[in-house]
């Protein structure tokens, strides 16, 4: 995993690691420029190869890209149950679907402890894997819920928020902040005149 990397990738309010590489792995898709890092198996491939998470890296099938896009989607719908303080029952669904299809990958330290295996993936069922295990120990650490999608709907950037009350809701305050309250201080006084 190229931490460096992962953090360009995310731009700006990135998740503690490993949470980071997942946060990378939803921002595969780009709203705003629609464009998409997983709508080829090259594309894709590239992707892995920059940021370190498989070795080597290979081209993925039609049916691995597939499952890697609808997991990336239903993380995106997750994160975005987060940013409403919600929960999305379809999501859940989706995930419950994927958590069956694969084993989480764990190595044991010296001391007989349990961790995630965050060692590069050797394909790409082994990477869905460990994003799962990596979703599991941000639940389990209590920092799930802190990665959101940004709530502008032309952005939907996944952002860590940091804020002490995880009041958080955009990826960065002083652009789609600053968007949405002028659009609606514009539809205001619209509907006032």
């Amino acid at each position: 995993m190229n931490v460096d990397v992962l953090t360009r990738l995310v731009e700006s309010k990135p998740a503690p690691v490993p949470l980071l590489a997942l946060q990378a792995y939803v921002n595969t898709i780009d709203v705003e420029t629609a464009t998409d890092q997983l709508a080829s198996p090259a594309e894709f491939r590239d992707w892995q190869r920059h940021t370190g998470l498989e070795t080597p890296p290979r081209d993925a099938s039609a049916q691995e890209l597939r499952r890697a896009r609808e997991l990336r989607d239903t993380f995106r719908a997750l994160l975005m149950a987060n940013a409403h303080g919600a929960v999305d029952h379809g999501a859940a669904r989706k995930l419950r679907s994927h958590v069956g299809a694969g084993r989480i990958p764990l190595s044991v330290d010296r001391s007989g402890r349990l961790e995630l295996d965050l060692s590069p993936a050797h394909s790409v069922d082994e990477l869905l894997s460990q994003m799962i295990g990596i979703a599991y120990q941000a639940q389990v650490e209590g920092d799930w819920e802190r990665l959101k999608l940004c709530r502008n709907d032309a952005c939907q950037w996944a952002f860590f928020d940091s804020s002490r009350n995880r009041g958080g809701t955009w990826c960065q305050m002083e652009v789609c902040g600053n968007r949405i309250k002028n659009r609606h201080y514009r539809r205001r006084h619209r509907a006032a005149s």
